[in-house]
């Protein structure tokens, strides 16, 4: 008989997400998907943990995650004025004017559905976390709330593949929905993500992923 396992399952649904991935100095990007590191910050601030805590490395390195796109979104950029007197440069010298123009990247309306397969004893303190969280939750950044609770269910399958194929999308998901998922005992991937914490300086390694689509099934019931 095949094993199973269980697999926590994560709805992010709000307003705006913002996911950022390559966002250096003024422009503060969005990944098209939530980033891991992303992730492990959202159960982070359930746990009440700082910034680099050892906490969130052991977590990032004793959780693989499947991310499922119910709702893609839309981007938009918000183009944000930052002002200083004066404003540094890198190098920390002065720069010519003391107002820079810093664009921001959301996304609007998007949900995803994230498959979070671990050790009994991270799943039980995700699950303690996400039901009586310490601090706010948020997803990506501060100002982007959530407008659902973060804990969706628990499923039993095989992997994590079988678990995004199986669970119910969400309301108003496409027929066609993206997916990334982390094999953690592959050595191949379609893509490699730059958001695996290692280190409690920010510290970050790349993360092998497979991306594709998968279709929603006709009979599958919309989950809430």
């Amino acid at each position: 008989m095949e094993e199973r396992k269980t697999i926590l399952v994560l709805r992010l649904e709000g307003p705006l997400q913002s996911w950022g991935e390559n966002a250096k100095w003024d422009f503060r990007d969005s990944s098209t998907m939530p980033t891991k590191s992303g992730i492990v910050g959202l159960l982070g601030c359930a746990m009440g943990q700082e910034r680099g805590s050892q906490v969130l490395v052991e977590l990032a390195q004793s959780i693989t995650v499947a991310i499922r796109a119910d709702r893609p979104g839309a981007k938009f950029v918000d183009f944000q004025t930052v002002q200083g007197k004066p404003l540094k440069t890198a190098d920390g010298g002065k720069r010519s004017n003391n107002t820079i123009l810093s664009p921001h990247a959301y996304l609007q309306d998007a949900c995803f559905t994230v498959f979070i397969d671990t050790t009994p004893e991270w799943q039980q303190r995700i699950i303690s976390a996400l039901e009586n969280p310490r601090w706010c939750m948020y997803l990506g950044r501060k100002n982007c709330v959530p407008s659902r609770p973060i804990l969706a269910d628990r499923m039993e399958a095989a992997d994590l593949m079988e678990a995004l194929k199986e669970y119910p999308p969400a309301e108003r998901a496409g027929k066609t929905m993206t997916y990334e998922c982390e094999h953690p005992d592959s050595t191949a991937a379609s893509i490699q993500r730059p958001d695996d914490l290692i280190g409690t300086n920010r510290q970050f390694q790349l993360r092998r992923v497979w991306r594709g689509s998968v279709e929603r099934k006709e009979e599958q019931d919309v989950s809430d």
